[in-house]
């Protein structure tokens, strides 16, 4: 079970790294939404931190609840 959890954390702390990398480099996003340009980076890191956070507290649910 514990795989499981590092899993999750990893997947968590993928997602928290890639939308960092989508909202603070435009290039790497889809055309249509390349226009937008970049975010701060005061933005990209709060929100980045925010879904790791998320993502921290589903692998805590899941391991209180087994």
């Amino acid at each position: 079970m514990d795989a499981v959890y590092i899993l999750l954390a990893l997947m968590g702390a993928s997602a928290s790294f890639i939308t960092f990398c989508l909202m603070r480099f435009p290039h790497i996003r889809r055309a249509r939404f390349q226009p937008a340009g970049p975010f701060s980076f005061l933005v990209s890191f709060s929100i980045a931190v925010v879904i790791f956070f998320v993502s921290v507290l589903a692998v805590y649910a899941q391991a209180v609840w087994h």
